[in-house]
């Protein structure tokens, strides 16, 4: 899919050195921008004068005032299939502009000045197909103004919030959002760190276009049933069976180690079962319950289906990791037949306690198996992200729990990615 957003503040000049402007960062836009790249679409960033980097991977056109926005958000509006208006376009600007720069003894007390173009109302005759989502910002009746914006903008979506919050307004990284339809009920999200809203804004685009990547897929009793009595112990686990199908969409931070898109869930879970097999001998336990360590790997992130996968050096995000993934747990394997329930709940809560030698391996290859592809794909999502190796030494160290050859290789993984130049020292 082809993304267009927009981003950053405008600025209106009065004279060579003073504007008019607002206090956007940028850094909505450009989350919604590296959210849509990660999943796999092509993106045009389109920004206002920030103090971000460009992101890779994403052409970023970068514009002054509204005027400007709205020309080249014009130009490639035709080549997109979705447009999220994230920028911060100013709404006035001075009706005069001089070339010179205004004296204090020469300015008067009246600044006058006169609307912008209003680009989501310049474009309403040319949506077309195209899924467009805009933002509103506000400080009073949010709601209401958003709903009113959806309405005689045509637009398909706009996220709304309230500016005033100091967790929700401009130049923080977190955000409290509302997704706000035509013709449903808002939809209120808790505090999340910007890259989450992006990636449930882009998420929210892709179900909405026929042929967009399906990042939540149908529930089991949206299909065909299945050919068993309801209730009975055989479709309880059907049930289960048919919604962990889910852990095929859910995308990790980390690339294939040939660099072509991000590696799913329930791929990375399989992929530390073969692991388990061949590395179980450096595992600090002779002993090692082999069959026990590759059911934890494949259960542990099956409650990143409700949860969501979290960065592991996403400050924000991790702060309530654990109460999502619990709640994601009870109801996950609340699916299944109690003793079953019970036994998964178990796999899983053992994983993440980290005590036991066959939870301290599995932990140690679920550390090791990204890092080899951090390793493997020159570093490109831990530049990204801004990572350091004294972050990633700090990461992995758990490593030594469960197996001290693993550590070993993981600390000259790590100390060659920093001379290679794949990891800031």
């Amino acid at each position: 899919m082809r993304f267009l957003v927009t981003a950053g503040p405008t600025r209106e000049f009065m004279d060579p050195v003073r504007f008019l402007s607002n206090r956007s960062s940028g850094k909505m836009g450009y989350a919604i921008a590296v959210a849509a790249r990660d999943r796999g679409h092509e993106v045009v960033l389109i920004s206002g004068p920030v103090s971000l980097s460009a992101p890779e991977g994403i052409r970023v056109v970068s514009v002054v005032s509204a005027a400007e926005m709205l020309d080249a958000v014009s130009t490639h509006f035709e080549s997109c299939d979705a447009l999220v208006m994230a920028a911060a376009v100013a709404d006035w600007r001075p009706v005069e502009v001089s070339r010179l720069k205004v004296k204090k003894r020469q300015a008067s007390s009246t600044l006058t000045l006169e609307p912008t173009a209003d680009i989501l109302m310049t474009l309403k005759p040319r949506k077309g197909s195209r899924t467009v989502v805009g933002f509103a910002a506000e400080t009073a009746d949010v709601e209401a103004e958003a709903r009113r914006k959806v309405t005689a903008k045509r637009l398909d979506m706009i996220v709304a919030n309230d500016v005033s919050q100091p967790d929700a307004g401009f130049d923080v990284d977190t955000n409290r959002v509302m997704f706000i339809t035509a013709d449903a009920p808002a939809i209120p999200f808790p505090v999340m760190s910007k890259r989450e809203v992006a990636e449930r804004i882009v998420k929210w685009v892709e179900q909405k276009r026929p042929g967009g990547m399906i990042s939540e897929p149908r529930r089991p009793d949206q299909g065909q049933p299945l050919p068993v009595s309801e209730g009975t112990r055989l479709a309880k686990q059907w049930d289960f069976i048919r919604e962990i199908d889910k852990l095929k969409s859910v995308l990790r931070r980390t690339l294939l180690l040939d660099g072509s898109r991000y590696e799913n869930d329930a791929e990375h879970s399989w992929h530390l079962a073969v692991m388990a097999v061949l590395l179980c001998e450096h595992a600090n336990e002779p002993r090692l319950d082999l069959a026990r360590v590759i059911r934890m790997v494949l259960v542990h992130d099956i409650v990143e289906i409700d949860a969501g996968d979290t960065y592991c050096y996403d400050e924000i995000g991790n702060r309530d990791k654990v109460a999502r993934e619990q709640v994601a747990a009870q109801r996950l394997f609340g699916l299944l037949p109690d003793e079953q329930r019970q036994d998964l709940m178990s796999i899983w809560a053992e994983f993440e306690a980290r005590v036991t030698p066959e939870a301290k391996f599995a932990a140690a290859l679920d550390r090791v198996q990204p890092l080899m592809h951090n390793f493997g794909t020159a570093g490109v999502v831990w530049k990204s992200h801004g990572v350091r190796s004294g972050q990633v030494l700090e990461r992995n160290q758990h490593v030594e729990e469960g197996s001290r050859v693993l550590w070993e290789f993981a600390e000259d993984m790590i100390r060659d990615a920093v001379k290679r130049g794949y990891l800031d020292p």
